[in-house]
């Protein structure tokens, strides 16, 4: 994709085959320093490089062909990255980038600039608004690619994931190209050559440590996350890596359901923490659910309003509170805390409680786990009643595509006798559900 962009762009440009070498190697060399400094925590294998700002420069400076160069040495140089192969596809995918942004700039009338001075107006016309609208084209590419990439290796979404990742990098992103557009005017008409990379230097650092403090509160947000995820599985040992199987799950599953950009993110972390609330009612169940079942359900009850109540104060999760509160509801109304129904529970809320159900059934500590084609059979025989239809098939289309890995039944040793001697009952298993609906205490509302 590259090589075939660049010389689509050097023919579209009509351009002397001789590079300019004066510019590709001061550009190169800049790039280079800006793989090394990019910010990597963006998320999972994301991150952005002040490299970005060289790359866009190279468009107007030095043609096509050489912001293919650019982009794809500096990557190449990367001497952090250990890996070869991923060093290789890095440096191939921003050379690629480069490709896409070039033939957009030279589409839009966007001229080159390294050998001469044109006024004022025509900076902005054929050089300030092709670079602008490029640069946008250049990270939708590279999302893109990323996208393409996870879902290959992990099963996401395409789309969602390129959301998510041009959401990680903020409008503060953007600010690149203006810088990039000063850049270009130092370097060419303004003779500065080279020596206007010091002109620029500051406010470079400034736009990309404004990308890294966003990543830093994200982090926060994900310790934060853990953290509680960590203090249910230390409070209930059963539980441990249910949370985070049924937020892979969900997030698969919203995928297929067309939840992108912060709803998928609210999902996940409504997924995470759906069965936070324990931590508050486990001690106040009766120790034998089997001798008094109506105040083990009772307190059960109680887990998702408990859940909401310990992360009210956060505000980056105010979006998952509604599926935290409401992932025990049912479908026909007969489920708690409110007794909602129908498309009346949030959408997050009603996958989630596939999510649940299906891996209570895979990973049933007090019985016989089922394989993926048994559970999702009795899911199936419960749209409708219990779970939303929709969602149960999002599920299977997930299954029939691999996307999630088939569960075939395996015990770990005396895990089917474990939780029964304990008086245990996976408060999430579907049987759990239909036993509350049968209860209906009257404190349970119905909706018409």
């Amino acid at each position: 994709m590259a090589l075939g962009g660049a010389g689509w762009g050097w023919r579209l440009a009509g351009e002397d085959p001789k590079l300019p070498v004066s510019v590709l190697l001061p550009l190169t060399i800049i790039g280079v320093l800006g793989v090394l400094l990019r910010e990597r925590d963006l998320g999972p294998h994301l991150g952005v490089s002040l490299a970005t700002v060289v790359l866009a420069a190279a468009l107007p400076l030095a043609g096509p062909a050489g912001a293919v160069l650019v982009g794809f040495v500096s990557y190449a140089c990367d001497v952090r990255q250990r890996r070869l192969r991923t060093r290789a596809f890095n440096a191939a995918m921003t050379a690629a980038v480069g490709a896409v942004g070039a033939l957009v700039y030279l589409m839009l009338g966007g001229i080159r600039v390294a050998d001469s001075a044109p006024a004022p107006g025509i900076l902005l016309i054929r050089v300030g608004i092709p670079l602008l609208v490029a640069y946008v084209s250049m990270a939708a590419a590279n999302a893109v690619a990323y996208g393409i990439m996870s879902a290959l290796l992990r099963g996401t979404g395409v789309l969602d994931v390129a959301w998510q990742a041009l959401r990680s990098l903020g409008l503060a992103y953007l600010s690149h190209v203006i810088i990039a557009f000063l850049f270009a005017v130092l370097w060419g008409p303004a003779g500065l050559g080279p020596l206007s990379a010091l002109f620029v230097l500051g406010p470079l650092v400034v736009a990309h440590w404004s990308i890294g403090r966003g990543a830093v509160t994200r982090r926060e947000h994900q310790e934060t996350v853990t953290t509680f995820v960590a203090a249910l599985e230390q409070a209930d040992p059963d539980s441990v890596g249910h949370s985070v199987r049924v937020a892979d799950l969900a997030q698969t599953m919203g995928g297929h359901l067309d939840i992108i950009g912060r709803d998928a993110e609210s999902l996940r972390y409504a997924a995470l923490l759906h069965d936070i609330g324990l931590v508050a009612v486990r001690p106040e169940l009766p120790t034998d659910p089997h001798s008094d079942e109506v105040a083990y359900l009772s307190g059960m009850s109680a887990h998702p309003g408990a859940g909401v109540a310990m992360l009210g104060g956060m505000d980056f999760l105010v979006d998952a509170l509604p599926a935290i509160a409401h992932h025990h509801e049912r479908w026909d109304g007969r489920g708690y805390p409110a007794g909602l129904a129908g498309p009346s529970i949030p959408l997050a809320a009603r996958v989630i409680a596939v999510a649940d159900a299906y891996d209570a059934l895979t990973t049933d500590h007090a019985g016989t786990p089922l394989s993926s084609e048994a559970a999702l059979a009795q899911l199936r025989i419960r749209a409708g009643s219990q779970l939303d239809p929709t969602v149960v098939e999002a599920l299977a289309d997930a299954l029939a595509r691999e996307i999630v890995a088939p569960r075939q039944p395996q015990l770990e040793p005396h895990a089917s006798t474990r939780g029964l001697e304990r008086g245990y009952q996976d408060h999430d298993h579907p049987r759990m559900s239909d036993a509350f609906a049968e209860w209906q205490p009257d404190a349970v509302g119905q909706s018409e």
